[in-house]
């Protein structure tokens, strides 16, 4: 992943797959999000879909809860004590 600032506008998020896709991801300072995918030239880039800021958010919590579970668990396996739960309410 490459990062590449887009004055006044947001960033953009340059990907390569293992298969050789390229896609880029804009955020925009309003906090929408751009998709799309390009050839070569990620300044040619081809729209695939817009998220306003309540839709990528959506997408970030179902991209990222998943990996940030996952992670937990490895690490509770790795340090023995370490668990979750819930905290006691403070009175």
């Amino acid at each position: 992943m490459t990062e590449v600032l887009l004055p006044g506008v947001g960033v953009r998020y340059d990907f390569a797959t293992a298969r050789g896709d390229r896609f880029a991801v804009v955020t925009r300072r309003s906090g929408d999000v751009a998709f799309m995918t390009y050839d070569v030239d990620p300044d040619a880039p081809v729209p695939l879909w817009r998220l306003d800021a309540d839709e990528a958010e959506v997408v970030a919590e179902v991209l990222g809860a998943p990996r940030i579970a996952e992670r937990f668990a490895d690490l509770t396996k790795e340090i023995p004590g370490l668990g979750a739960g819930q905290a006691g309410r403070c009175r």
